[in-house]
C-alpha cells in the first residue's frame, strides 16, 4: 500500500494486510484497478469503520486472473456494500468471481438497467469464456448468485445500506449508468465511474450532484483532450463511411455490443434513409447480444434523452430498417460493399477479429475505432499504422486498409471534467481510469486552473494498490430541537444534551430521518421517549469505625476536587453526645456531594452502612469514590488524629471545656496538615501557620480566623475550618 500525500503523487507506505477495516481519522482510498491504466475498475473507499467497493470490472488487455482487479490486497469480508456504475465488462464483469470465490458477504448495488443488461451480457461473457482464457473465471451460478445479491437504485434515489448513505445519480455514458454519492459519518465522496456531459442521440448528460462533495473520484480517460464537437464527428465520420461503400469497399465498425453501438446505429439508420443511394449497401449488426438488448432499450426508455422519448411517442427509433441481424461470421456473403458492426471493440478476438484479418489486406477498405483504444490491444496497435499486424494464428499480414479513429465515446474530455469540477469545487480528486501519461498531464491542468482561481485542490494519481489519505474527522450531524435549538450551537463549543438516533433498519433501506440533539425534558415532545430516574441503593459492609469513614471523605473530597458543591460533605443527622459510655448512638446520615446519601445505622444494621443515589455520570463518580473510601481504598487516619480524637472524646466526657478547646484547636491543626500540606504552630501565640503552592496561609486555630493574601485559598481554608467544626458538633435529635 502507499499513501498518497500530496497532490499528484504518492509515496510509499510499508504493506498492507488483508484486514477489517477499523475506524480511522482519514478517508482511505484504494484502486484495486484503473490505476494509470483503462480497465478493470475496481476502487475501495474506507472511512469510519466502513467499506465500500466501487465498480468491479476486467481488464479488456488481459485474460483469466491476470484480468482481475487486485483482490488479494483486501479483507473483502470487510466490504459493506459494492456499487456497480454500468454494465460495460470492465467495470462489471468480475462481479461473479467476487461473490463465487472471495468471502465478500456484502451487499450488491446497481440501477434497473444496469442490473437487466448485466444479466444478459454476463451470461454471453461465460458462454464465449468457454474453453479459452478466461474460462474457470466463475459459472452461470456464480452468476446467478450474484443477481441475487443485487439490490436496484434509482437516479435520485437515496438508499441507506450499514450505515452508509448511497444516491445515484446520472452518468450519460450509457443506458442505466450512474455516478454514486456515498456519504459516510458526514464525508461525501463522489464516484463518477464513466460520465459524459454531453447529450448524444440517445443518452442525457450527466446531473451536477448536490450537495457538493468533498472528495471526487474522477476518470481520466482522454486527459487534456477535447472532443470533436458531435456535428463535425458525425459529419466526419458518415463521410468516411460513404466515400468506402462507393468505392466497393467494405466498412469495419468494432464496438461495444451495448452503449455505442446503438448511438452508431441511429447515426447510420438516419443517413441511410437520407440517402437512396445508398439502399443497396446493407448494414449488419453482428452481435446476437446487442440484438437481444435492445428489449432493455425499449423497456427503459424514460431513462434516454427527451429527443428519443418524444420520437418513441412516434415510432420505435430502435426498429432500424436498414440494419440487419447477422447470426454469425460463416453465415455472412462476403461479397461487395457493406457496413458491419462487430463486437468486440478491441479487436481482441470474436466476429470483428476474423473480419479485421480478412480484410486488412485491401485498400478498399475501412476500420474505424469509434470508442476508446486500450492499450496493449490490436485496436490500439493500427491506430500507429504499422506495415504489418499479427494474425491469431501466428502470420503476420500486411496492412493495407485504411484506418481512422473517430470517437463516439462516450467519456468525458477535459473541457467536460474541468468544467464538472468547477461546479463543484471538491478540496480533493482523485484520478482513476485513465493511462499514465494523459492521467499526469490532467492532474497538472487541473492544479494549474484551481491556482488560477484561487480555490483549494489536491489532485492524486495513484497506482494500483496505492492508497490516498485524506485527512478527515467523523461527523454525527444531528438537528437541534426545541430548548437545545433555542440555546444554540457554537462552533467548536460542547453541545449538551440527548443524543437520539433511529436505529438502522438493515439490509437496504430508505435512510433514516436525522439524528436529534434535545434536552430531555424535550424527549417525549419530539420521540417517543420519556425521561426517567433510576435510584440506586448499595449496602456496605463497615470494616472502620463509622467516624473514621466520615473523616476519610471530608479529606479525599477536599483534596481531590477543592471547593464546590462536589465537595461537599454534609451532616443531616448526627450522633447525640451522652455522658455514659457505651450510651446507643443514633442513626446518622451523610450528603457526600449533593449526590449521593450515606446512612449508618448502627441499632438496626450494626456493620453495615447503605448508599443511596440517582443514576447519573456524576452521581455515579460520586458514589465511585465512596465505595472506594468505605471499602478502605480511602487514606487512613494518622495516629495523631486517632490520639487527639480519643482526648477529645475524654474532655468532653470529663467536661472540661480548657482542654476540649486546647485538643480541638490541635485537631484542626492536624486535619488541616492533611488536607493542605504540614502546618507548624507557634505555641506562644497559638498561630499556625501553612503554606499552599507557594502561598502563606496563617490561621488562629483557637479563634478559627485565617490570613492569606489569596483570596480563593483563604476561602478554601476557611470553608475546611467551618466543615471540621461542623464534624466536631454534635447535632441535636429533633423531636
Amino acid at each position: 500500500m502507499t499513501v498518497a500525500a500530496g497532490p499528484s503523487e504518492a509515496v510509499p507506505a510499508p504493506p498492507a494486510e488483508a484486514a477489517p477495516s477499523t475506524p480511522t481519522s482519514h478517508v482511505e482510498i484504494i484502486p484495486l484497478g484503473a490505476a494509470q491504466e483503462v480497465g478493470r475498475s475496481c476502487v475501495i473507499v474506507r472511512f469510519a469503520g466502513k467499506t465500500v467497493m466501487l465498480d468491479c470490472g476486467v481488464h479488456p488487455g488481459f485474460s483469466g486472473l491476470a484480468s482481475l482487479p487486485f483482490f488479494d490486497v483486501i479483507d473483502m469480508s470487510s466490504v459493506d456494500v459494492m456499487l456497480v456504475t454500468h454494465f460495460h465488462l470492465d467495470h462489471s464483469a468480475a462481479v461473479p468471481y467476487v461473490v463465487g470465490h472471495t468471502n465478500f458477504r456484502g451487499t450488491i448495488l446497481m440501477t434497473h438497467a444496469t442490473k437487466a443488461i448485466t444479466s444478459t451480457l454476463l451470461r454471453d461473457f461465460v458462454k464465449v469464456s468457454k474453453g479459452g482464457a478466461d474460462a474457470g473465471l466463475y459459472t452461470e451460478a456464480d452468476l446467478d448468485a450474484s443477481l441475487e445479491r443485487t439490490h436496484v437504485i434509482n437516479f435520485q434515489q437515496t438508499l441507506c445500506v450499514n450505515g452508509i448513505s448511497i444516491t445515484a445519480y446520472r452518468a450519460g455514458h450509457v443506458l442505466g449508468a450512474a455516478m454514486f454519492m456515498v456519504e459516510i459519518a458526514g464525508q461525501r465522496i463522489l464516484y463518477t465511474g464513466d460520465y459524459s456531459r454531453v447529450p448524444d442521440r440517445h443518452m442525457p448528460a450527466a446531473d451536477t450532484p448536490s450537495p457538493p462533495p468533498h472528495i471526487v473520484i474522477v476518470e481520466s480517460t482522454y486527459g487534456v483532450s477535447r472532443h470533436l464537437p458531435r456535428a463535425e464527428r458525425e459529419s466526419r465520420f458518415l463521410q468516411r463511411i460513404h466515400t468506402a461503400v462507393a468505392r466497393g469497399g467494405r466498412v469495419l465498425l468494432p464496438v461495444v455490443a451495448l452503449g455505442r453501438a446503438q448511438e452508431l446505429l441511429l447515426i447510420l439508420e438516419e443517413h441511410w434513409a437520407a440517402h437512396p443511394e445508398l439502399h443497396g449497401v446493407p448494414i449488419y449488426q453482428a452481435s446476437g447480444l446487442a440484438k437481444r438488448a435492445i428489449s432493455v432499450y425499449q423497456t427503459y426508455i424514460e431513462m434516454m434523452n427527451a429527443d428519443i422519448q418524444a420520437a418513441f411517442a412516434v415510432a420505435n427509433p430502435f426498429a432500424f430498417r436498414h440494419v440487419t441481424h447477422l447470426r454469425s461470421a460463416r453465415a455472412f456473403d462476403d461479397v461487395g460493399a457493406c457496413v458491419v458492426m462487430a463486437t468486440p471493440s478491441m479487436l481482441q478476438s470474436g466476429v470483428s477479429r476474423d473480419l479485421f484479418e480478412a480484410w486488412c489486406g485491401d485498400a478498399r477498405n475501412l476500420v474505424v475505432i469509434a470508442d476508446f483504444a486500450v492499450q496493449g490491444t490490436l485496436a490500439r496497435e493500427i491506430l500507429a499504422g504499422p506495415a504489418e499486424v499479427l494474425t491469431r494464428a501466428g502470420a503476420r499480414v500486411p496492412l493495407r486498409c485504411q484506418v481512422d479513429a473517430i470517437s463516439f465515446s462516450a467519456h468525458a474530455d477535459f473541457p467536460q471534467t474541468s468544467g464538472f469540477l468547477d461546479a463543484l469545487a471538491p478540496p480533493h480528486v482523485v484520478l482513476v481510469h485513465g493511462e499514465a501519461g494523459e492521467m499526469a498531464r490532467l492532474a497538472r491542468a487541473l492544479e494549474s486552473a484551481a491556482a488560477a482561481a484561487g480555490r483549494p485542490r489536491a489532485v492524486y494519481t495513484p497506482r494500483a494498490t496505492q492508497a490516498v489519505l485524506v485527512a478527515a474527522a467523523p461527523a454525527r450531524p444531528a438537528l437541534l430541537r426545541g430548548g437545545a435549538a433555542a440555546a444554540g450551537a457554537k462552533p467548536g463549543a460542547a453541545l449538551a444534551g440527548v443524543y437520539v438516533a433511529a436505529p438502522g433498519a438493515g439490509g437496504v433501506a430508505a435512510p433514516p430521518p436525522p439524528p436529534l440533539v434535545l434536552e430531555p425534558e424535550d424527549l417525549p415532545r419530539y420521540t417517543r421517549l420519556h425521561t426517567g430516574r433510576v435510584t440506586l441503593r448499595q449496602t456496605l459492609a463497615l470494616h472502620a469505625p463509622f467516624d473514621q469513614v466520615r473523616l476519610a471523605l471530608e479529606l479525599l473530597f477536599e483534596g481531590v476536587h477543592g471547593a464546590g458543591d462536589l465537595a461537599l460533605v454534609s451532616s443531616d443527622q448526627c450522633a447525640t453526645a451522652n455522658d455514659r459510655e457505651g450510651a446507643p448512638v443514633a442513626p446518622q446520615i451523610l450528603r457526600v456531594g449533593e449526590a449521593v446519601t450515606v446512612s449508618y445505622d448502627p441499632a438496626s444494621a450494626p456493620g453495615r452502612l447503605t448508599l443511596e443515589w440517582q443514576g447519573g455520570p456524576g452521581a455515579d463518580a460520586v458514589a465511585d469514590a465512596v465505595v472506594a473510601v468505605v471499602l478502605g481504598a480511602g487514606p487512613a487516619p494518622p495516629p495523631r488524629l486517632s490520639r487527639l480524637d480519643a482526648a477529645r472524646a475524654e474532655a468532653l466526657r470529663g467536661g472540661d471545656g480548657e482542654a476540649l478547646a486546647r485538643v480541638e484547636a490541635e485537631l484542626v491543626e492536624a486535619l488541616l496538615s492533611a488536607q493542605f500540606g504540614p502546618a507548624a504552630t507557634d505555641p506562644e501565640t497559638g498561630l499556625t501557620f501553612l503554606e499552599v503552592d507557594g502561598a502563606h496561609v496563617l490561621v488562629d486555630c483557637k479563634s478559627r480566623g485565617v490570613r492569606c493574601a489569596d483570596a480563593g485559598l483563604k476561602a478554601r481554608v476557611e470553608r475546611a475550618i467551618t466543615r471540621l467544626e461542623a464534624a466536631m458538633r454534635a447535632c441535636p435529635l429533633e423531636g
